[in-house]
């Protein structure tokens, strides 16, 4: 399948650089990298979409700050009364949106599991498992319980221009390119992000399986990403 993807990817490039409409700011392979799920050490290949990270984007001044205790708080600390945990700011002048977001939802979430408790990560139609060894429910780490996986805060900041254009003589671009938009983000893999501060990624993930042919509970809805921090 990723190979599939990626020759698909280079065919389309081609024809558009051919029409002179394709220009994207990260090398090609950088770009296969993060569109057809490749992982090194079970993390994502993204991060040449990123420009900066989350300590250089801060540094820069121009994000909002969050309160304290944000990027500490735990699943089960969450409820009702502090927003379930989600924290979220933003700022705006004449060109730009600043978020700076904690990445936790703003309501109840249940502990998850994608194919069921007791069960893996993977399914059939994979044609590599990057979790062949986690059980759902088992302690895998921060960010598992024993009914399942929970989120974990984690900051993250995204500069957005407030007035779209689509009829860019540069598109259709690349998904997750931010630079060629006067954009900023120090989360590769994220293509946006919701009024709530979640971010949106990609297509990509599941091993390139649809939800509907892998057979995956939530099929609608956001979900957390296994935890993977007894295997890094």
């Amino acid at each position: 399948m990723i190979l599939k993807v990626s020759n698909f990817l280079l065919v389309v490039q081609a024809f558009l650089t051919a029409n002179g409409s394709f220009n994207p700011s990260v090398l090609e392979d950088e770009m296969v990298k993060c569109h057809t799920g490749a992982r090194v050490n079970l993390r994502r290949q993204c991060d040449a979409y990123r420009t900066g990270t989350p300590e250089e984007l801060e540094a820069t001044g121009e994000y909002p700050e969050l309160e304290d205790g944000c990027n500490t708080i735990t699943w089960r600390e969450a409820n009702q009364d502090n927003n379930w945990g989600n924290c979220m700011e933003m700022t705006v002048d004449e060109e730009f949106r600043y978020i700076t977001t904690n990445n936790v939802p703003d309501y109840y979430m249940n502990p998850y599991c994608p194919i069921g408790l007791g069960y893996g990560y993977c399914v059939p139609q994979e044609v590599t498992c990057f979790f062949p060894d986690l059980t759902c429910g088992e302690d895998n780490g921060e960010g598992t319980t024993e009914y399942g996986d929970i989120w974990v805060p984690q900051l993250a900041h995204f500069k957005i221009p407030l007035v779209g254009n689509p009829t860019r003589a540069d598109r259709p671009g690349d998904m997750y390119d931010a630079v060629l938009v006067g954009a900023e983000k120090d989360m590769g893999p994220a293509q946006g992000v919701a009024i709530n501060g979640i971010n949106i990624q990609g297509p990509n993930d599941a091993g390139d399986v649809s939800i509907d042919e892998g057979g995956f509970q939530l099929a609608c809805g956001g979900h957390v990403t296994p935890p993977t921090t007894n295997l890094d």
